[in-house]
């Protein structure tokens, strides 16, 4: 499926990330942080001016962000799908 995402929005998988070292079970976080990779990205915010400002996170950045209730979620071909808004991001990892 194709997104285009519009104004500040932004499109993100999560990445499954392995909660196993060794044979150790380490249990998920209780924060609700997610892992994700930013698949598309909108072209920008759009200002009271009517300017729009770009993006500072690109396309295939890793990124950290909190799963709450203003999310949005779409599920497709058990792939979950987020669409959120620039500000909603905690970091860009390198």
């Amino acid at each position: 499926m194709k997104f285009y995402p519009l104004y500040d929005k932004i499109v993100v998988t999560k990445i499954e990330e392995d909660n196993k070292i060794g044979s150790i079970f380490v249990p998920n976080n209780d924060n609700n942080i997610i892992k994700g990779k930013v698949l598309k990205i909108g072209c920008g915010k759009l200002l009271d001016s009517g300017i729009i400002k770009p993006l500072i996170v690109k396309i295939n950045d890793i990124i950290l962000f909190k799963d709450n209730y203003n999310i949005e979620k779409y599920k497709e071909n058990n792939i979950e799908y987020f669409f959120l808004k620039e500000s909603e991001i905690i970091t860009i990892i390198n």
